[in-house]
This record gives structure tokens, C-alpha cells and sequence, in this order.
């Protein structure tokens, strides 16, 4: 009983900590990803921060999400494209990122249920088709999934390319919330985004899942699945992206996290993810290493461009490197599985590494995937978001949904 109290006086501080640390990344713009290192508002960084925020969320959280929402909306060009950042000091905004739309649609979602904002919807309807809209107009192949240069999606320092397993997760949810927000406004276009979300989940099951060798039929010209069957036989994990005659073979973890926590993942497909985490021991020194294995140098998916600032190197960064945020989407999966003990263990330590750093209780961005020393920025605020989120599932016992 006395660990247990321990245990729980811990993650008291450690929420406590993870509030201050979102409520220093206030500003006059919106919600920024670090006042000490990232002073902008991000469609990614912001959103997934709200995720957790937002669950016991005040007034003063739910006006900044609000500002943080038409921050970015506001620079939506006329082909329905978000800026995936905006600079708090100057307002000038940045494209070229293809998780920018679905994350400003889900982080409109996430106002709509916690604060039940009707009319902030309702008159930002039409960004909503239209940001959706655009996500539909990358799908180049008519296959269902959006396509994606290098570099594009959160894991700006990656070859990641075509069709990329996290972005495509995050359109089939953002098209499903999007219906959800619609329907009493826009019921016509509710439906047709309610029917391209599951067009969209099952590309994913079909392109990304591996599949034994006679359970599908490949009439493509490329015969991608064929060739991935035969030389692959069999993988525990979504594929991290497809082209049409290659593939990456590395775990993505975050893509997979919310392909469990947005049910794009069966009970068997979950299970044996969960499995591998254990397996290959991503989920230590702390929650979660990105991605396993790292590239290195010599590699076929190595980029010379992962040098810079020393970054993308084995086991760092975006390369293996841990990250709290994506540790809190792996606590929730493990409380969606139903592993409850675990989650509450994973959470302990997700709270752990939260406190690591040059001055305690500093969110750091990222840790070293090996040593689990702190190497990112400071006062990262998805960092603490998703703490939070964690701890709210945890603390349920129960997750039905991403939101």
C-alpha cells in the first residue's frame, strides 16, 4: 500500500509539473511547442498537446486551443492546404508538411468534445471540407492513401515516403471525426466523409499488414503485396510506408500506437504489436524508442541529410530516439489492450524521464534511445500534454478512442 501511495504521490508531481510546463507555452498566437526552443504554433505539436490538456480543461485551455485553431486556419490557402507551423513572433507561416490538415481537424474535434463549441464548428465548416478535401487530393493513385514526399510528416528528419503509415492513420480518424462534427451542419458531406474514412482504414489493413501468401489477390501491375509476401512472409507491425515497388521494414511505434488507438488495428494485430514492444525492448530505458531498428550510415534508407545539427544519428532523434509524447500514446494503447498493471508500470516510468534533464520536472522533447539521457529541447509541451492524456487512461481504465 505505501509503494502504491508513493507511486501515486509521484505522478501527483509529475501532473503538476506537465500543467506548468503547457501553461509556460502560452502565448498571444495560440499554444507553442516550446517557448525555449520552438516559439511557433504547430498544427502537430499543439493539437497532439490538446489532446491531453484539453481532457480537464478550463477556460483559459480551451481559448487557446480556439486561437491556436484559427491561427493556423487562417493561413489555409484556396486548395484547402494548413500551414503545419506559424511563427509566434512574426505570424508568418510555413507549409509543407502532410500531417498539417488531419491534426488541425482532429484538434478541432478535440474542442468539440471537451468544450462542446457548436458554433465554433459550425462556422468554421467550411475550413473543415476543405482541409479533408485536400487530404483526398494527395491521394494521386486513387488507391486511398494519401501520398507524402521525404521529410513530411512528423519525422521531418526521415526518408519516409509515398504512402506513409502515420499520416494515412491520422486522415482515416480526421475524416471520422470530421462526419462527427458535420452532420448536423453539413450532413451531405458528413456522409461522404464518413464512407472515404473507412475507404481510407482499409487501404491501410490491405497496403501496410503484411499478409500470408494466398489469403489476397494482387491484380496490381506492380504486385507490391505479392513481392512483399514472398520476401517478407510476415510482419508483427504496420509497414512504415509502401511505395510502388519498395517498402520500409523499420517499427514505426507512433504510427502503430495510433493504429491501435483509432482502431485501425484488429485485437490480433494489437496484441502482437504490444508483444513486440516487449519483444525488442523499445519501451526501455523509458517509454518509447520511435522507431527499431535505427538506421545507420551504409544503410538503403541512411540520408546524408540526417547528420545535421548531429541529430538523426543511430538511437537519436527521430532515428530511435525516445520520445515522451509518443510513451503516452503507448500507455493508452496498453490501457485499450486492457493491460492495465503494465500501463500502470510504463506510466511511472514515462513520468521518470519527464523529470530528467539539467533541472528537474523539464518535459525534455526527446532522450537518447540507449542511455535515456535528455538531448532535446526544454519545457516541451506534447511531452506534458501526453503525460497527461496517459494518466487520464490509466487513471479510467478504459480507452474506446484516439480523443
Amino acid at each position: 500500500m505505501k509503494s502504491n501511495n508513493v507511486r501515486g504521490n509521484f505522478l501527483d508531481q509529475a501532473e503538476k509539473a506537465a500543467s506548468k510546463v503547457i501553461e509556460r507555452n502560452f502565448t498571444s498566437r495560440g499554444l507553442c511547442a516550446s517557448a525555449d526552443g520552438y516559439l511557433q504554433v504547430w498544427s502537430r505539436d499543439t493539437m497532439i498537446t490538446m489532446l491531453g490538456a484539453a481532457i480537464n480543461g478550463n477556460k483559459v485551455i480551451f481559448d487557446c486551443l480556439r486561437t491556436s485553431l484559427e491561427t493556423l486556419g487562417n493561413y489555409q490557402d484556396r486548395f484547402g492546404n494548413i500551414p503545419y507551423l506559424v511563427h509566434c513572433k512574426d505570424g508568418r507561416a510555413e507549409f509543407g508538411s502532410s500531417d498539417s490538415n488531419v491534426w488541425w481537424v482532429i484538434g478541432a474535434a478535440v474542442l468539440a468534445k471537451h468544450s462542446d463549441d457548436r458554433k465554433w464548428i459550425d462556422r468554421h465548416a467550411d475550413k473543415i471540407v476543405l482541409a479533408l478535401d485536400w487530404c483526398e487530393s494527395m491521394d494521386l493513385r486513387k488507391n486511398g492513401l494519401m501520398i507524402s514526399p521525404e521529410m513530411a510528416d512528423w519525422k521531418d528528419l526521415m526518408p519516409n515516403r509515398d504512402n506513409v503509415l502515420f499520416p494515412n492513420v491520422l486522415c482515416a480518424y480526421a475524416l471520422r471525426k470530421g462526419a462527427e462534427m458535420l452532420e448536423s451542419c453539413r450532413p451531405e458531406d458528413a456522409a461522404r466523409f464518413r464512407k472515404r474514412s473507412k475507404t481510407v482504414a482499409d487501404a491501410i489493413r490491405d497496403m501496410f499488414w503484411v499478409k500470408d501468401a494466398g489469403t489476397f489477390t494482387d491484380d496490381t501491375h506492380f504486385k507490391l503485396r505479392t513481392t512483399m509476401s514472398t520476401k517478407l512472409r510476415r510482419r508483427p507491425y504496420f509497414l512504415p510506408w509502401v511505395s510502388l515497388s519498395d517498402w520500409g521494414e523499420h517499427f514505426d511505434t507512433a504510427a502503430n500506437m495510433l493504429a491501435i488507438l483509432t482502431g485501425i488495428a484488429d485485437e490480433k494485430q494489437e496484441s502482437v504489436i504490444l508483444e513486440y514492444v516487449d519483444q525488442v525492448g523499445v519501451n526501455r530505458p523509458y517509454p518509447v524508442q520511435v522507431m527499431y531498428p535505427p538506421v545507420r550510415p551504409g544503410d538503403r534508407e541512411w540520408r546524408e541529410y540526417m547528420r545535421v545539427f548531429n541529430l538523426n544519428l543511430p538511437h537519436q532523434y527521430h532515428n530511435g530516439g525516445i520520445w515522451p509524447w509518443v510513451g503516452g500514446l503507448y500507455v493508452a494503447a496498453l490501457v485499450k489492450a486492457g493491460r492495465l498493471e503494465k500501463a500502470e508500470t510504463e506510466l511511472a516510468l514515462l513520468a521518470e524521464s519527464l523529470r530528467l534533464g539539467s533541472e528537474e520536472w523539464e518535459c525534455n522533447e526527446w532522450l537518447h534511445g540507449l542511455t535515456g539521457v535528455p538531448m532535446g529541447c526544454k519545457y516541451q509541451a506534447w511531452s506534458a500534454g501526453m503525460f497527461l492524456y496517459a494518466r487520464h487512461a490509466v487513471n479510467t481504465g478504459r480507452v474506446s478512442d484516439l480523443i
